[in-house]
């Protein structure tokens, strides 16, 4: 198994996403909401960043987020899978 202290956020649980997109449609959702996190985290840094402007920047219902996303951390992990 991997190293969880890398992965594994203060709560004890995974930072992964809740689940994959399948359709094409899901996966344009998730790369528009992880190049608004990324532009968000640039500009004001991963602290400062909340889901809900990640939402409204991506254009897609807050709902629709956390379907993919549990939380900040989920969303900072795909972004660094993603660049390793």
């Amino acid at each position: 198994m991997e190293d969880t202290a890398a992965s594994t956020s203060s709560q004890g649980h995974i930072a992964s996403p809740r689940r994959a997109p399948t359709q094409q449609r899901s996966r344009e959702r998730v790369e528009r909401m992880l190049a608004a996190a990324s532009a968000l985290i640039s500009e004001q840094g991963s602290d400062a960043m909340r889901m809900g402007e990640v939402a409204e920047r991506a254009g897609v219902s807050i709902g629709s987020l956390y379907q993919f996303f549990p939380d900040k951390r989920a969303i900072v992990w795909a972004l660094a899978e993603r660049y390793t």
